[in-house]
């Protein structure tokens, strides 16, 4: 049973100590459902750095990096791309430096999806398994995530980010997304 209530509230005076009966009293409304929480009760230093923590937080889930002073560095790695970019990057990568080591290529999906097919040069690293494994990414160089879709290696690209892997950038649309726009010869299912 929630509603509006009527308080009494002192008005009146010229900020010298009166007797009640100096003071009109008049009737404010009163939202009862509103919690009366106020900020002002916590410290500053608690609010301060729970906004820290929370910029913390943002700043690792968006790629950025905070440096030694505190200031934020923003990452240049994109948190995801389209498989054309994608594409670009790989063949960019491969003729730099004559070696696909340039790119890492990490395919999420479970086992029998990349039986059925899956990206030259990608490790298999499924979703299921990237906690007890994902110290088998390298840190040093730029690695493309890639599901069935998109969500999962989103996941995966996300989960990476917060443990210091600056570097992983996601493949917006999976293998799906690459049969229909880069290579039809890769099946879809």
């Amino acid at each position: 049973a929630g509603g509006a209530g009527v308080a009494l509230r002192m008005v009146g005076g010229d900020g010298r100590t009166t007797s009640d009966a100096d003071y009109e009293y008049q009737e404010d409304l009163i939202d009862d459902d509103e919690e009366d929480e106020d900020e002002d009760d916590l410290p500053l230093s608690i609010r301060m750095d729970a906004l820290r923590r929370m910029q913390q937080y943002k700043a690792e889930q968006s790629g950025q990096m905070e440096l030694i002073s505190g200031q934020v560095k923003y990452n240049e790695v994109p948190l995801e791309i389209d498989v054309v970019q994608a594409n670009k990057q790989i063949k960019l990568a491969r003729q730099a430096g004559g070696e696909e080591d340039d790119v890492y290529l990490l395919d999420v999906r479970e086992r029998d999806e990349w039986d059925f097919c899956k990206l030259k040069g990608a490790v298999l690293v499924p979703l299921s398994e990237m906690k007890e494994r994902y110290d088998e990414v390298p840190k040093d160089k730029k690695v493309l995530v890639y599901c069935h879709h998109g969500m999962r290696s989103m996941q995966v690209v996300r989960y990476l980010r917060t443990r210091g892997y600056n570097r992983v950038t996601n493949i917006q649309g999976g293998i799906e997304d690459w049969s229909q726009r880069v290579d039809p010869s890769v099946p879809r299912y």
